[in-house]
């Protein structure tokens, strides 16, 4: 038997992982997203899942026990594993940036533009390009947002932090992204890469108007 066999009934058991109510880490990282982090939002108007794992009969059975799937919401052109065939088997909507479109070029939602989209009264996309021209984040219910690769927590200090080394499109726009990000409130910061976790709103806000001065500087 080898190693990832053996690993096999733990990954069963322990993803998806729940994180907050309605709120889970699924696992089954995908080489094809640089092992980046996918996570799930069960909703009352159809759940969500943010960035794509890999494509695994488990977590299919897994996410049909949550209720199913309705939008895969893409943070950014990197982390796109295997959306296409979750958004085949569900029937879901692949939500991305035009600017990012061409790494999921039959994906259902495009949106345009830099300005933030109310999608419904508690999950808002915010477009934050720096990363990658396209890249967005997602802000669910004031409380929680899903960063992709455009911020995370230092694994060390556990403050806000931004990977200057793998900003593919515009350190400067990054920094103006992460500004616009102090307009909002959240606490927690899940990401696909670095550390994901929580800090109180107020912490959160003074730490991140930190690093944008940092990263000004």
């Amino acid at each position: 038997m080898t190693n990832s066999e053996e690993k096999l009934p733990e990954s069963k058991a322990t993803y998806p992982r729940a994180i907050l109510p309605d709120v889970y880490l699924l696992g089954y990282n995908s080489p094809l997203s640089y092992g980046g982090n996918s996570w799930f939002i069960v909703h009352e108007k159809g759940n969500w899942m943010i960035d794509s794992p890999r494509f695994v009969p488990q977590l299919v059975e897994k996410i049909n026990e949550l209720g199913g799937l309705k939008y895969i919401f893409l943070t950014h052109r990197d982390d796109i594993a295997d959306a296409a065939l979750y958004a085949k088997q569900f029937s879901a909507e692949r939500i991305i940036h035009k600017y990012d479109n061409d790494a999921q070029p039959d994906a259902e939602i495009v949106i345009e533009g830099k300005e933030p989209k109310q999608f419904s009264k508690d999950l808002l996309i915010i477009p934050v390009p720096g990363h990658t021209r396209g890249h967005m984040v997602l802000l669910w219910k004031n409380q929680v947002l899903f960063t992709g690769d455009h911020l995370a927590l230092d694994r060390k200090s556990g403050k806000p932090y931004a990977f200057r080394d793998y900003c593919w499109y515009s350190w400067e726009k990054q920094t103006e992204s992460m500004q616009r990000l102090l307009d909002y409130s959240f606490e927690w910061i899940l990401s696909g890469h670095g550390q994901w976790g929580h800090l109180s709103k107020q912490q959160m806000h003074d730490e991140l108007a930190k690093l944008v001065k940092e990263m000004g500087s």
